[in-house]
């Protein structure tokens, strides 16, 4: 896991079921409508999510493709993929099937998928280029690439104060991979993929459970992975400096927490 991935806090049950109840609904699930707007699975198509957590675009792609189409959701947290198999499969969605495996090794064949995504995971990854060249081997001839990735996280608040304060998670930070929209172009260029275009699209998600809530989400962070390590004094002085960085966020008693994702399309 460790040598995988960046952000080993995935794989806790507790992050995997505060992204259930709280930033799927409010940040996830609204950015994978976004993604799959820009780059549409057709019905009946082979659609493959990596870094699929939750399963949320696959969820959503599922519905879209139909019960003619197949969906196969990757993700090497195994915590994420226990709350995406609990999903009820929704009538006339397609198929769902989960994989644990790295996203630069994943156990399918070639050539097999119409359409790929990534929603959010390349910064996650340790070799984020490798990830993007084995998405393209498991894509068929002419098939499609939809990928996402932060310009602006709305999580990155709670890494900055934790940073701030000498205070490090259980692994490194995701990386600043694809936050330049050219750079992310370039990479996708690079991994042998033709027609490629990026854009970069803003949303606003509301905690309507003001700063309690957000304190969670913060926790969830490699940042608030921290936290347990932490004495009791100085988990307080972290949350009360995460609570002071979300006053001006704060309208009706909700904190507006904005993000920027670059999105990029392209075709093998």
């Amino acid at each position: 896991m460790q040598a995988q991935t960046r952000s080993p806090h995935f794989n806790q049950d507790s992050t995997a079921q505060t992204y259930r109840d709280i930033q799927l609904p409010r940040v996830f699930a609204p950015w994978a409508q976004v993604l799959l707007q820009i780059q549409p699975p057709r019905p009946g198509e082979v659609v493959l999510d990596v870094a699929t957590g939750p399963g949320t675009v696959a969820r959503q792609a599922a519905a879209l493709v139909g019960p003619r189409g197949r969906v196969v959701g990757v993700d090497i947290s195994a915590a994420m993929l226990s709350v995406a198999r609990l999903w009820e499969v929704e009538s006339e969605a397609a198929p769902l099937e989960y994989v644990e495996a790295p996203s630069t090794a994943m156990p399918l064949s070639n050539a097999t998928f119409d359409v790929a995504y990534c929603q959010q995971g390349l910064q996650h990854m340790s070799d984020s280029l490798a990830a993007l060249r084995e998405i393209r081997r498991l894509l068929k001839p002419g098939g499609r690439l939809g990928v996402a990735v932060w310009k602006q996280s709305p999580f990155g608040l709670f890494r900055e104060i934790a940073a701030n304060m000498a205070i490090t998670g259980d692994g490194p930070r995701p990386s600043d991979f694809g936050r330049d929209p050219a750079d992310l172009a370039a990479s996708v260029r690079e991994a042998g993929f033709e027609d490629v275009q990026v854009q970069t699209r803003e949303l606003v998600a509301v905690l309507e459970g003001g700063v309690p809530q957000a304190l969670h989400v913060g926790a969830a962070t490699s940042a608030g992975a921290a936290m347990a390590r932490l004495s009791a004094e100085q988990q307080e002085t972290l949350r009360a400096a995460f609570a002071a960085a979300l006053e001006p966020m704060i309208h009706d008693g909700a904190v507006h927490l904005l993000s920027i994702s670059n999105i990029a399309t392209a075709r093998r």
